[in-house]
């Protein structure tokens, strides 16, 4: 296992099981903060509803009239929890103390342990205080569809050493205990710690006086337990916990063990970006989220979109496929396909459901081409014919819904909002013409696949006239760039001073003189045309995709390599705005860049990625880098997983018909270097993989042991082999 200590106490982290997820400072506090449910977000939460505000321990010194509410000066993280460290924090007590935390996998609970050990002479009196506070509360637009948190919580059951505490109005529970000796425990709504928490729960306290000799030490812990359904089930919980949370801790380190050796890279002398793959991973494991009744599925981001979004994940699940967790994507894909068919039913794929099963909105134009482009994919990985047959049906209807009531002029871009939601700036936008080409290619080999003859042929020559028609109307031939939308003149007049009055407010000036050449250039009032109204990261998409015309790829490509969109950090969000960056456009940046044939380039975005590991939080990278939103966001395992599998690597499957072609490309930076993949999951089968490239000559060694027909392309040669182990030369 891996651990960092932090430089930045004060920032959050995040444990996580698929249940429960715990969210602090690093420090050791539990800070009100978010703005989806205002000072909400952090604590521990069981989604949908929220178990705690926080915990804290009070420590006082008897014989020294010392006391204190302890708090962390060193953070560890690791991938299955968290350690406190109190070593100088703990003022004139001659006293250390380690706090050690963590949700257990498949469990509606956690467990934080302390140990205290006394470091000077003779006995240490000491009285603890370990006070938790409740906030039964549910999740974000809960209210919008009629659950709402009750008055207060209540104690319902108050023995010496546990309380079980139920929302008022509804039937959510949480029970918190201890093993401190004793008998003190007090439970009332004004009882707080150190930190005055927003909402309607109260505070439990346990209480103990205890001796360590010198040189001794001194453990106890704390239990949490939570349902959303009965009080039976969270004392359940609570017991198993209590006594079994030992075992339960070497499950889940083993499971993470396990997540780590599958899809494992391992580069020679790449020490970092080894690392960065398997946290990369690690993060994803924590995003997962289970909710009974609900579903099972990957969130966006911790803690601010803990919940399940359309296109996150159109994006996020093509790198769970390349690091082999096929039951996740079909799980998350299963579940958005059953809330978009309550919600939408007509093909519409929904953009964002909450944790209660709510949608609270119901899907943005690109988000359904994507998810019909991504449905072949995991296809191709998965090799399952039932869930290709499930998910084809609907698939069927999107295509109907984009080309029919979101495509009124039929020039086969669909409008309406894409994946930048900027208000206004619903249009026919380029990542939605561009997923729409690549979901009616889907659509072609999807329906060849299945025999649907009837619209094979329709869904093949609309493939082709869109793509075809990107490359023409969406390119810009002045700049050498796709266009952000296409649009008449005069529907880009009347949205000229929203979209000045959003630049002003971000500090960008002359922008109103940018716009105003626009659309002098502009000419006709009633032709579409094409317009870089901020240079947006999305006009990359043509080359991730593979739908820019070669010619137009590399201009674009090259064009797009300047300081006007690439930072420190990777690839801006805008090149006319310059700040922001995320994980997912510099991702999206790299994949274009390694698809077509610039592993290099695409190797230096990653390299400027990564700048942003553990800035935030010990084995993460920001949503927004390097330091702003989720401190663990899903689509990261996009930017990472993707290009090194898909492209350095060059794996391309097709699980099933038991193929699987691997055209590698190695960055300069990994020439000369052994790199290896191993236990990559494709279908039902295993593969070990190992590459090494040196001046006029290249080997590979493939684990083959299912003896499916693997084709290797490098170096200007084809060879083919369904041998269980092959060793090439060439």
């Amino acid at each position: 296992m891996i651990n960092k200590t932090t430089k930045h106490p004060f920032n959050l982290y995040y444990n996580a099981g698929e249940f429960v997820k715990i969210c602090g400072t690093q420090d050791g506090y539990f800070p009100d903060f978010g703005h989806h449910i205002a000072n909400e977000m952090g604590g521990v939460w069981l989604h949908p509803i929220k178990l705690l505000d926080g915990f804290w321990l009070k420590i006082t010194d008897l014989d020294r009239g010392i006391s204190l509410w302890s708090r962390a000066d060193a953070f560890t993280n690791e991938s299955w929890g968290s350690a406190f460290d109190y070593g100088h924090g703990l003022s004139h007590i001659p006293l250390t103390m380690k706090r050690t935390q963590f949700a257990p996998e498949l469990e509606k609970g956690m467990m934080a342990g302390y140990k205290l050990h006394h470091k000077g002479q003779g006995e240490l009196r000491l009285k603890l205080e370990l006070l938790a506070r409740t906030d039964l509360r549910p999740v974000w637009f809960s209210d919008e569809i009629g659950i709402h948190d009750g008055v207060q919580d209540e104690a319902v059951q108050i023995n010496s050493r546990d309380v079980l505490v139920k929302d008022s109005g509804n039937d959510w529970y949480v029970m918190i205990g201890t093993d401190l000796p004793g008998e003190e425990v007090e439970c009332r709504p004004d009882l707080y710690g150190p930190e005055f928490t927003a909402g309607n729960g109260c505070g439990v306290k346990f209480s103990a006086e205890i001796r360590i000799p010198a040189e001794g030490d001194f453990e106890f812990h704390l239990f949490v337990a939570g349902s959303y359904a009965s009080a039976e089930g969270c004392r359940e919980t609570y017991r198993s916990l209590e006594q079994d949370y030992e075992r339960m801790l070497r499950e889940k380190q083993s499971a993470y063990d396990a997540v780590a050796k599958r899809a494992q890279l391992v580069i020679d002398g790449e020490d970092k970006f080894n690392e960065v793959f398997n946290w990369v991973k690690w993060n994803n494991q924590w995003l997962i989220q289970q909710v009974d009744g609900v579903g099972r599925g990957l969130t966006a981001g911790g803690p601010t979109y803990p919940w399940w979004f359309g296109c996150d994940n159109t994006y996020s699940l093509q790198g769970v496929l390349a690091i082999g967790d096929h039951q996740l994507a079909k799980d998350t894909l299963d579940l958005l396909l059953r809330k978009s068919e309550e919600a939408n039913g007509n093909g519409r794929f929904i953009h964002e459901v909450t944790t209660m099963g709510a949608v609270s909105n119901p899907g943005n134009t690109q988000e359904t081409a994507h998810y019909i482009a991504f449905v072949w994919e995991m296809f191709r990985w998965t090799g399952d014919e039932v869930l290709l047959r499930r998910h084809y049906a609907y698939c069927v209807k999107g295509i109907d819904w984009l080309l029919g009531e979101m495509d009124p002029d039929g020039d086969l871009f669909p409008s309406g909002y894409g994946i930048i939601e900027i208000a206004g700036l619903n249009m026919e936008l380029v990542d939605t013409a561009v997923y729409t080409a690549k979901a009616l290619q889907a659509m072609t080999e999807m329906s060849r696949y299945l025999q649907d003859e009837g619209n094979h042929e329709r869904y093949r020559l609309l493939a082709d006239r869109c793509a075809a028609a990107i490359n023409e109307r969406f390119w810009i031939e002045s700049e050498e760039l796709f266009a952000d939308a296409v649009a008449p003149k005069k529907d880009i007049v009347p949205k000229a001073d929203y979209m000045t009055s959003l630049a002003h407010d971000q500090g960008i000036a002359g922008y109103r003189e940018y716009l105003s050449g626009l659309l002098a250039e502009a000419g006709n009032e009633e032709e579409d045309r094409g317009w870089l109204l901020n240079k947006n990261w999305v006009i990359v998409t043509p080359m991730e995709t593979g739908i820019a015309e070669p010619d137009k790829a590399r201009r674009a490509l090259d064009k797009m390599r300047s300081d006007v969109f690439i930072g420190e950090y990777g690839t801006y969000l805008s090149g006319i705005y310059q700040q922001g960056t995320m994980t997912i456009s510099t991702g999206v940046h790299a994949v274009a860049e390694a698809a077509n044939g610039n592993p290099d380039e695409a190797l230096d975005l990653l390299g400027r990625m990564i700048r942003s590991f553990s800035y935030v939080l010990p084995g993460s990278m920001a949503e927004m880098s390097p330091d702003y939103g989720c401190m663990v966001q899903a689509w990261t395992v996009y930017a990472v997983a993707v290009p090194v599998v898909r492209h350095f690597f060059g794996i391309t499957p097709f699980a099933a018909r038991k193929e699987l072609v691997i055209k590698p490309q190695l960055p300069s930076a990994w020439k000369g270097k052994r790199c290896s993949m191993e236990r990559l999951v494709v279908g039902d089968a295993e593969f070990d993989i190992q590459l090494e490239e040196t001046a006029g000559s290249q080997s590979i060694s493939i684990r083959n042991e299912a003896c499916w027909n693997v084709t290797v392309e490098w170096n200007g040669r084809q060879v083919q082999s369904s041998e269980a182990n092959i060793e090439l030369k060439l």
